[in-house]
């Protein structure tokens, strides 16, 4: 009989124990991919940023608007290339299961010179600047929803008291995160709220470019200190610090999930700890007979190891390529309603795990394989239990 055959064998003796084993290192891998997946994609989201995206939001709190006009004094800042005003519109894509995706009200020109990166064609561009109830929508999410040129889409109003008609005039390609997002006229959300409301001129917040990264800043300190004593103080950053105050927002994630994972790495470490003892103490006086028939003490010692190996190794496979499959499965977006654009488990964390599921296999037989291995014969087949 081969080793690999010799190890397959014995590990899989007790299949009852061997296969409750492996589920129990499968499902906490699954657990810690997901939890890792989860820092990731935030982590991710912060790479999109460019440094020099500013954002002017009022200084008590986001939710508080700021007046139309302060647009014109932050233009006059030196440095500042250019400005939009940028709100959330937040409306429903026929219900709140469709409606996965983010939604803001811009200046269309002033769009394409903050996010360069997005690319669109000319005449398409062109089609969405001039007429004030288009709308460009990224491209995953015409793929999804199904949307061409030409295809009118209603925003139902949840945060403002009216709905938007409108018309697809573009598709863009690019980030905006991960071709996710929709634009259309901040000047047809002022008509739409001073029709039904009678009030306009105000701004979610304002998106600014700046020049260089030296006047990033100077802009910052001339802004805020321009509107610091008026009735709608402002706080400018720059666009990751921006973000990463929405992630701040939900707390010490990393420490929450970094305590999360400890637990569940002791506990898994714990369970098949124990499993191996007792699976290795069951077959004392089999080791004993092994050793009589020249099975040296290292052999032994793989031999153990090995199978320890073989069952947490299974385990993390069942895990990991378990989450990576379902999450490739379920769209994420539309699960989380836009909070997550994608939920990847990538092959790196893959190999995290498993690299984990070898060295919880080493660990939890390392003991008993040592003891094991160091039995004589006589104490082998004297052995009662």
């Amino acid at each position: 009989m081969s080793y690999s055959r010799l190890v397959w064998k014995s590990g899989t003796r007790s299949r009852r124990r061997t296969v409750l084993t492996m589920l129990s290192v499968a499902l906490a891998l699954f657990v810690l991919c997901t939890l890792v997946t989860f820092i990731n994609e935030l982590e991710r989201s912060l790479e999109d940023t460019n440094p020099l995206r500013l954002v002017t939001r009022h200084a008590v709190a986001l939710t508080s608007l700021l007046p139309a006009h302060y647009r014109a004094k932050i233009e006059t800042v030196p440095g500042v290339v250019a400005v939009t005003p940028f709100t959330w519109i937040g409306g429903i894509y026929i219900d709140r299961r469709h409606t996965d995706f983010a939604q803001f009200a811009c200046d269309p020109a002033a769009l394409f010179e903050i996010y360069r990166e997005i690319q669109i064609p000319p005449e398409q561009k062109q089609a969405f600047i001039y007429e004030r109830t288009a709308t460009i929508v990224g491209r995953r999410k015409a793929e999804k929803h199904g949307w061409k040129l030409g295809d009118r889409i209603t925003l139902k109003g949840d945060i403002f008291p009216f709905d938007l008609e409108l018309t697809v005039r573009g598709i863009f390609t690019g980030s905006a995160n991960d071709e996710s997002q929709i634009f259309v006229h901040h000047k047809y959300l002022d008509e739409s709220l001073e029709r039904v409301a009678g009030r306009s001129g105000i701004a979610g917040t304002y998106w600014i470019r700046a020049d260089s990264i030296e006047s990033v800043p100077r802009i910052i300190e001339t802004i805020d200190a321009h509107f610091r004593n008026t009735e709608a103080p402002t706080k400018t950053e720059t666009e990751r610090a921006f973000q990463m105050g929405f992630i701040s927002m939900m707390g010490n994630l990393k420490g929450l999930i970094a305590s999360i994972s400890s637990v569940i790495i002791f506990t898994i470490l714990l369970v098949t700890a124990n499993t191996m003892a007792m699976s290795v103490r069951e077959r004392t006086r089999e080791v004993a007979v092994l050793k009589a028939l020249g099975f040296g003490r290292r052999t032994i010692l793989r031999l153990l190891m090995s199978e320890g190996v073989l069952i947490t190794l299974t385990g993390g496979l069942l895990g990991c390529l378990g989450a990576r499959a379902l999450y490739t499965a379920v769209d994420m977006a539309d699960f989380t309603q836009g909070v997550f654009q994608r939920f990847e488990v990538t092959w790196e964390i893959v190999a995290l795990g498993l690299g984990f599921a070898i060295v919880l296999g080493l660990l939890s037989t390392a003991v008993p394989a040592y003891r094991a291995a160091n039995l004589t014969v006589a104490d082998g087949l004297r052995h009662v239990g």
